[in-house]
């Protein structure tokens, strides 16, 4: 990235012109800045170097806080991803369309801009001569456990409301109706991303068509 977009991103200057901040601090403003030289230079030519300087950082502090390229890079991808994880109010949501409907929702706003698709992207692009990606994705995302739409389905199969044998595939399988076909087509660049009436609309119907199957009828 270049001083004029480093710049552009609110972080250009060189080391030690601001007071030391703390640890959590100057980890957030790092992956911040990783996610602009990434989202700019790609993974395989990001430099180290447009990352310290961005955030007004030596190279020292830099890698005494991320120890690698790829674990920088592993950090990005999780903060990325917390929010498919981390535990929302729609999973207490007593009416079962409307929580699964309301938590889609928040899930599909969240990856279906394009700073969040530009990484997958990204991902997609270098993945074959990078193989490290795909481990650092699934690190950042898959191996940290059951997301929250895996646990409001297994809540409600739990309590017998939904008929699912294996509700991470049941999850896998909703998720892709209502988000999969638009971000695919945002990742190869078909579509520009969809307005806040289209994605309501598009979840609702894929609510609509996987509660068909699995609603255990009285």
């Amino acid at each position: 990235m270049t001083a004029l977009g480093l710049a552009e991103a609110g972080f250009a200057g060189s080391a030690g012109t601001r007071p030391r901040l703390p640890e959590a601090e100057r980890r957030q403003a790092l992956i911040r800045v990783a996610e602009n030289v990434f989202l700019a230079q790609g993974y395989a030519a990001a430099n180290m170097d447009d990352v310290a300087r961005g955030a007004r950082m030596s190279k020292k502090t830099l890698y005494q806080i991320f120890s690698s390229k790829e674990a920088l890079f592993e950090a990005v991808m999780t903060d990325h991803l917390a929010p498919l994880l981390v535990v929302t109010p729609e999973e207490a949501e007593a009416d079962l369309r409307e929580g699964l409907t309301a938590l889609l929702e928040r899930a599909a706003t969240h990856l279906l801009d394009e700073r969040h698709v530009g990484i997958f992207r990204l991902i997609s692009a270098e993945v074959k001569r990078t193989p490290e990606l795909a481990e650092a994705f699934h690190r950042a995302g898959p191996a940290r456990g059951e997301g929250a739409l895996e646990r409001c389905l297994a809540v409600h199969a739990a309590s017998g409301r939904l008929h699912i044998a294996d509700t991470a595939v049941a999850a896998g399988m909703l998720f892709g109706l209502a988000i999969g076909e638009p971000h695919m087509r945002m990742i190869l660049g078909q579509r520009e991303a969809p307005t806040a009436e289209e994605i309501s609309a598009r979840v609702a119907k894929a609510v609509d068509i996987f509660l068909n199957g699995t609603l255990v009828r009285d």
